[in-house]
């Protein structure tokens, strides 16, 4: 990082007159936020060269990449959720460049609105039974759960954000309103780690085979039994951003519990060190509510059998 992006980063925000912030928790969030240029005060409609949904009014830059929403997202999620990506890839402008030349963009959903209100993701449809997605358990509870399900409930119930060229995340879980899901989390962060992991296929394809190898090694030798990391890849690499970052509900089982960065380095050191080639050395994005917080540890316990199989699994 340059001097003067050092000498941006240091602003914090104590109180932006600009930025209508409705509630404490919004406020306490915003307390913490570092911005880094004094134009993230500014919240404006989006730029007509962008060609959005007049759905949206509301817009920010993050160095290139589009953070955008409706007029009821509060603008302080919008200002958090940019400042989230500048600290994501604060040590990587080739990834950066990557995103902005995809097209990368990131939509922050009200918390009166769901994943099928976004005008990208209107036309959505509920996974059919065959999906290679679908975790071992959705499969075979489709019939009651999944099959039963509207288009618009399923992804209303399957997620408070998506990954891609277009990310999604939730205000309320930007700004760690407590009682509501995914409390305890980043999940802009897991999400936003999908974009970054599929520009690191373009713009660094040998990091993106070793990320791929070392899932196969974890996978052999058992380490995320039942564990949502475990699903696939690209989850792996995802749900790893988030125990870097210090942002991730824990891994919990009789013996082991990985909940902080030094618990992550310990377990998995494979792709812990290469997350060190992606991600700031300080395991810190000071906008991020839940960092360190103790509402991580509410996490189900994972149940391994004598062997270190994890019983019921659904992801393994």
């Amino acid at each position: 990082m340059t001097m003067k992006s050092r000498a941006l980063f240091a602003l914090v925000v104590t109180l932006l007159p600009s930025v209508a912030l409705a509630t404490e928790a919004e406020r306490s969030v915003m307390s913490k936020a570092e911005i880094s240029s004094l134009e993230a005060r500014v919240i404006t409609t989006p730029p007509a060269a962008l060609n959005l949904d007049p759905f949206y009014q509301k817009y920010s830059d993050a160095d290139g990449i589009p953070v955008i929403g409706s007029q009821t997202v509060p603008d302080a999620a919008i200002v958090v959720a940019r400042d989230i990506l500048l600290f994501m890839l604060s040590e990587r402008p080739d990834i950066r460049k990557q995103l902005v030349h995809d097209g990368a963009r990131v939509g922050i959903m009200a918390i009166d609105e769901t994943t099928t209100d976004l005008p990208e993701q209107s036309d959505w449809k509920k996974p059919a039974i065959d999906d290679p997605r679908l975790s071992k358990c959705d499969v075979r509870d489709y019939a009651k759960t999944i099959g039963l399900q509207s288009d618009r409930d399923y992804w209303a119930a399957r997620a408070r954000g998506m990954g891609g060229i277009y990310t999604t995340g939730a205000a309320e879980n930007i700004l760690g309103v407590p009682d509501t899901r995914y409390y305890g989390e980043n999940i802009l962060v897991h999400e936003f780690s999908h974009s970054i992991f599929n520009a690191i296929r373009s713009a660094d394809p040998a990091l993106a085979a070793r990320v791929e190898t070392a899932y196969a090694h974890a996978k052999d030798k058992r380490l995320w039994q039942g564990a949502y990391m475990a699903n696939t890849l690209d989850e792996y690499w995802a749900e790893g951003t988030q125990f870097w970052f210090n942002s991730n509900k824990a891994y919990i089982t009789d013996t082991l519990t990985v909940v902080d960065a030094e618990d992550f380095q310990a377990h998995d050191a494979e792709l812990y060190a290469l997350l060190a080639e992606v991600y700031r050395p300080d395991h810190h994005i000071p906008a991020d509510a839940y960092y360190k917080h103790p509402a991580r540890m509410n996490s189900a316990h994972i149940n391994l059998d004598a062997s270190g199989k994890a019983k019921d699994d659904c992801f393994s």
